[in-house]
């Protein structure tokens, strides 16, 4: 695959991704309010009116799972995009748009974990706090798999932005 046509597909695919994280976040953001909610109403010894909140964890790891068979994509590809890296000046705005993306999905990752421990905190009810752990687990997991991914990409940026050494740099116009 060509270098400038590689970097577009992945700075696409990579802004989708971190869009999706952005999805899952707010869906555990949810599934974190309403267990907070549950645990106050098991101070208070109030009876609890979400009964479909077990279902709910499920389907949320279910999708989850779903989630990061798509995220362990990207490794590959921008190690594949690094391997055929070279220096090309028209590349170097879309390889820093890959570098950009690519931190925006591991920061975002990581606050995805740091969510998925709070919300395994707040659970009370034994059964839940095990699917709540489970998917603390996997979202970790996910965390780990995408925080080489800046690094990936700030190589392919200084693939693409240095010559190699003994080539001759484009001449500089001469002042006036």
């Amino acid at each position: 695959m060509d270098l400038v046509p590689g970097l577009k597909q992945l700075e696409g695919t990579l802004g989708i991704t971190a869009d999706r994280v952005s999805v899952v976040k707010a869906k555990l953001e949810d599934l974190l309010f309403r267990a907070q909610k549950i645990a106050a109403a098991a101070r208070n010894n109030m009876k609890d009116n979400d009964t479909m909140y077990g279902w709910d964890l499920q389907n949320f790891r279910r999708d989850l799972r779903t989630f990061g068979m798509d995220l362990t994509t990207l490794p590959g590809l921008l190690a594949s995009l690094e391997r055929g890296a070279e220096y090309n000046p028209d590349a170097v705005k879309f390889a820093t748009g890959v570098m950009r993306s690519a931190s925006r999905v591991a920061n975002s990752m990581k606050n995805l974990h740091d969510m998925s421990l709070l919300a395994h905190q707040h659970i009370k009810l034994n059964d839940h706090k095990i699917l709540a752990w489970y998917v603390a687990q996997e979202i970790e997991e996910m965390a780990q798999k995408c925080l080489g991914l800046p690094a990936v990409a700030n190589k392919i940026v200084i693939l693409c932005s240095t010559p190699k050494p003994g080539s001759v740099p484009p001449a500089v116009p001469p002042a006036p």
